[in-house]
């Protein structure tokens, strides 16, 4: 394990288009733009088995959700690599997905099922067992994103089996 100071920084994404990206995570999500930097000659870092950097150009955006999230928005183009056919799926190895805490997660899913870039994947979902109370659904961006809403407080049935607690946000 890593023994020094360590707390989280954030998720880097790599999106299609990081003009639609940023309009989404502003507008439907909430995020503050902190920072847009780019274009840049390469990736800058160098793949295991490779002599350098992929040639091609690379934009950024650094985006923050309050003061408890940030989010690195990365749009690769002139790619020399060849680019896989599909994003894995969630449940596929290297898949993974963002989740967001929400405070009513009714109004949370029926905002962003309103929304023109957005599909609805699963209804509302409520655990029961260990994870009784935790409500969540899951949402896909026309560019292949895949979020979680999700609304829990504390008091769940897994907090009489262990001292760990999951992290809040701030307002809750």
């Amino acid at each position: 394990m890593i023994t020094v100071k360590r707390a989280f920084d954030h998720i880097g994404m790599s999106v299609p288009d990081l003009e639609e990206a940023v309009d989404f995570f502003v507008d439907a999500l909430g995020f503050e733009v902190v920072i847009k930097a780019g274009p840049f000659d390469d990736f800058g870092y160098v793949w295991p088995g490779e002599l350098g950097p992929e040639p091609g150009t690379l934009r950024q955006a650094n985006l923050v959700l309050g003061d408890s999230f940030n989010i690195e928005l990365l749009e690769y183009t002139n790619r020399t690599a060849a680019i896989p056919d599909a994003a894995p799926r969630p449940a596929d190895p290297g898949g993974w997905h963002l989740c967001l805490h929400v405070d009513d997660i009714d109004k949370a899913s029926d905002e962003l099922a309103s929304r023109l870039d957005t599909t609805k994947i699963s209804d509302i979902i409520q655990e029961e067992q260990d994870m009784e109370g935790l409500r969540w659904a899951y949402f896909r961006t026309t560019w292949g994103l895949v979020l979680e809403l999700i609304q829990w407080s504390p008091g769940m049935p897994y907090e009489s089996t262990t001292q760990a607690r999951m992290a809040l946000p701030r307002w809750a």
